[in-house]
C-alpha cells in the first residue's frame, strides 16, 4: 500500500452539541429535557402517593367494619334467651350495625373493585336472615330467642374470625 493511502484517511470527531442545531435551538432542547424530567418526576411522586391514599382507605375501612362489628357482638351478646322491653331497640342498634358493615363493604367494592370486598356476600346474607327470623320471633313472642340469638353470635363470631386473617 502507498504511503499516500494512509493519509488520505481523516480521523472524523464525535458528534458533540455545539454541530447540533444554533445555540437557541441547543437550549430549547436542554430546556425540553429539563421539563420531561421534572415531569416525570413529579408524576413518580404523585403515584406513590395514591398508591399510599390507597392503603390508608382500605385500612380506614376494615377499621370501621371491626369496630362495627365488634359494636354487634357486644349487642347480641347483651340480649337474652327472652323477649324482653328493651329487645327491639337492642336488635335494631345490631342491624344498623350489620347495615353499616354492609355499606363499608359496598364501599370498599366500588374503591376497588371486587377483589377489594372486605366481607363475604354470604356472612352479610346470613346476619341479615338471622336479624329477620330474630325479629319476627320478637313480635310473635311465642317462643324462646335463645336459638337465633346463638346462631347470630355464631355469625358474627365466625366473620370476626374471616376478617383477622
Amino acid at each position: 500500500m502507498p504511503r499516500g493511502d494512509m493519509n488520505s484517511y481523516r480521523y472524523q470527531q464525535k458528534p458533540t452539541m455545539t454541530q447540533y442545531g444554533t445555540k437557541l435551538q441547543r437550549r430549547m432542547l436542554v430546556g425540553l429535557c429539563l421539563v420531561l424530567l421534572l415531569g416525570v418526576i413529579g408524576l413518580s411522586i404523585w403515584g406513590l402517593n395514591q398508591a399510599a391514599t390507597i392503603n390508608r382507605t382500605q385500612e380506614r375501612l376494615v377499621r370501621r367494619i371491626n369496630s362495627s362489628l365488634m359494636d354487634a357482638i357486644n349487642e347480641v351478646s347483651r340480649l337474652t334467651g327472652g323477649v324482653q322491653s328493651n329487645t327491639s331497640s337492642k336488635l335494631a342498634l345490631v342491624r344498623q350495625y350489620v347495615y353499616n358493615i354492609d355499606q363499608m363493604n359496598n364501599i370498599a367494592i366500588e374503591i376497588f373493585g371486587d377483589e377489594g370486598r372486605i366481607v363475604p356476600t354470604e356472612a352479610i346474607t346470613a346476619l341479615y336472615h338471622d336479624l329477620d327470623i330474630y325479629e319476627t320471633l320478637i313480635q310473635t313472642a311465642t317462643s324462646s330467642t335463645l336459638d337465633i340469638r346463638t346462631t347470630t353470635l355464631t355469625h358474627l363470631t365466625a366473620l370476626q374470625t374471616i376478617l383477622s386473617q
